[in-house]
């Protein structure tokens, strides 16, 4: 098997991604760095973990402070409970303004 992908076939390169360098074909060594890239893919790669642990709410955050784990759960419950008397107090006055016009 081998350990090269075919870059660009008209210029006789490709990448070695054991090593990560692009080489020609012959074998010589292209001198590129891959390690800025590299370092910006792992900070992708930690944004993307952070936004799949925004999806629990008891999930650390990367740019949270320690202790705050379950911030977000407590928030949701308090945002839960205002929306809902909120709901629950306009269905209610709904309720009793179609009684009183005795639609129900």
């Amino acid at each position: 098997m081998t350990d090269y992908v075919k870059l660009l076939p008209e210029y006789k390169l490709s990448y070695n991604y054991k090593t990560g360098k692009v080489e020609p074909e012959a074998g010589g060594v292209v001198k590129y760095n891959f390690k800025p890239i590299n370092e910006n893919l792992d900070k992708l790669d930690k944004y993307a973990d952070d936004l799949m642990n925004s999806l629990t709410p008891t999930g650390p955050f990367l740019e949270t402070y320690p202790g705050r784990e379950k911030s977000l759960y407590y928030a949701s419950i308090g945002t839960n409970l205002f929306y809902g008397f909120i709901f629950g107090g306009i269905a209610a006055f709904v309720l009793v303004m179609l009684i009183l016009a005795k639609v129900i």
